[in-house]
């Protein structure tokens, strides 16, 4: 997470928000934000942070989760989502999308920023 923030000189410009969606309570995200807020400090104090450049939403009930279709079941703790990335556009159409099988496999802060980017500007998100 911290790397989409220090991402984020990419894509704040073009107006394009990246929101992650989690089953925790919001208790947990506010803990999680504050620690990448403070790395990002540490690390790269000239990205600002006011407004924040990711926001997570807090989805204990899953019910966007599961509106979404990628509710997961299987898992230790119960329903999560699985491990995947949406870009939509300003009409609220799903324009890219990575699918993976694990939480460590993501799309990489870079790339997922020129995808945004690009359709933001109205053109077609980049083949990687």
């Amino acid at each position: 997470m911290t790397a989409f923030v220090y991402e984020s000189e990419r894509y704040v410009p073009e107006k394009v928000q990246i929101f992650g969606v989690s089953v925790e309570p919001p208790e947990d995200g506010k803990k999680l934000l504050e620690r990448v807020a403070q790395d990002c400090k540490e690390d790269r104090p000239h990205i600002p942070l006011v407004p924040y450049p990711l926001r997570l939403l807090s989805d204990p009930e899953a019910m966007l989760i599961r509106a979404v279709g990628v509710g997961h079941d299987g898992h230790w703790k119960g329903l999560i989502a699985k491990p995947v990335t949406f870009v939509i556009d300003r009409e609220g159409k799903i324009r890219w999308s990575y699918n993976s099988d694990s939480a460590s496999d993501r799309p990489s802060p870079v790339a997922l920023a020129r995808v945004a980017v690009a359709i933001a500007e109205g053109k077609e998100p980049p083949a990687e």
